[in-house]
């Protein structure tokens, strides 16, 4: 847009109009064609609509070939909107974020709370079960006398019986085979790894987009919240361990792929083509001795 905005102002001060004597030719307001001399999509941002009529005016008084401007202006004007929708999505998503924080605290605090009445309840039951199995069946058994006849008599023992086989086991350990498997449609379980294990987690962009990834509810440390651009690849390393939830927030998704390790996630058609934004949830599950 502001190498069309250059061309105009150079045209006219060609043709040696002023903007005073290009707006009574066009009837568009001085402060108008200031804007597109400038180059200044931001100017129209409530007027866009209007503004490929504005430019073939101009054109149009100043001997210009609109034509020439059209493709240029249409894929400036795609882009402004593109990234002025996202801006405005992840603007939406940032405050919706702040708010399920908040949210989940509380409701951290208060499940907290349950938990340790439960637990504590739990407890004291237990106390008291133990009690009572103590009183009515190992005390009495206790007071009762030792009716148990000794016999001097011969009596056969048996003999231990001895383990023959002294053979150490050779115990094979079965490599883990790391794993990915969809829940539902945002929800995904990894296993397959070892404790520590470093794990990559890849989004190839078919679309521009806003991303943000969180590990157990606080943002990644070593990948800033940004924009990525169609074409750009985003790779986040992280150490896998139990239980470990990883969260990835991609605010226009529409045909976007991801990655962990060399295995393709598999998404559902639907998500696949939103024209909106995402989370994915991926839980890892490893093996409990």
């Amino acid at each position: 847009m502001v190498e069309i905005g250059n061309r105009l102002k150079e045209r006219r001060e060609e043709l040696g109009f002023t903007l005073k004597e290009m707006s009574d030719k066009t009837r568009v307001p001085v402060y108008k064609l200031q804007a597109i001399e400038n180059g200044d999509l931001k100017f129209f941002e409530n007027d866009l609509t209007y503004l490929k009529f504005y430019i073939r005016y101009y054109c149009n008084a100043l001997h210009l070939d609109f034509e020439m401007y059209r493709d240029q202006l249409d894929l400036a004007l795609d882009e402004f909107s593109n990234t002025t929708k996202m801006l405005k999505i992840s603007e939406l998503n940032d405050i919706h974020d702040r708010v399920s924080d908040r949210v989940s605290k509380s409701t951290r605090r208060k499940k907290l709370d349950i938990s340790f009445i439960s637990f504590a309840t739990s407890i004291v039951l237990l106390v008291l079960t133990l009690v009572l199995v103590f009183v009515f069946l190992i005390l009495p058994n206790l007071n009762k006398e030792d009716d148990l006849i000794i016999d001097n008599g011969n009596t056969d023992i048996p003999s231990p019986i001895e383990n023959v086989d002294d053979e150490e086991t050779e115990v094979v350990e079965v490599p883990k085979v790391l794993s990915v498997s969809q829940i539902d449609s945002v929800n995904y379980e990894v296993t397959g790894f070892s404790d520590g294990q470093d794990l990559s987690l890849f989004v190839n962009f078919k679309s521009n987009a806003y991303v943000k990834i969180r590990v157990d509810g606080d943002s990644a440390v070593n990948l800033p919240n940004k924009l990525y651009n169609v074409g750009s690849t985003l790779d986040f390393k992280f150490s896998a361990s139990n239980e470990t939830i990883v969260e990835v927030y991609i605010g226009w998704m529409n045909g976007n792929t991801m990655l962990i390790n060399d295995i393709a996630i598999p998404i559902d058609e639907e998500i696949a083509k939103r024209n909106g934004s995402v989370t994915f949830t991926f839980r890892l599950r490893g093996e409990t001795e």
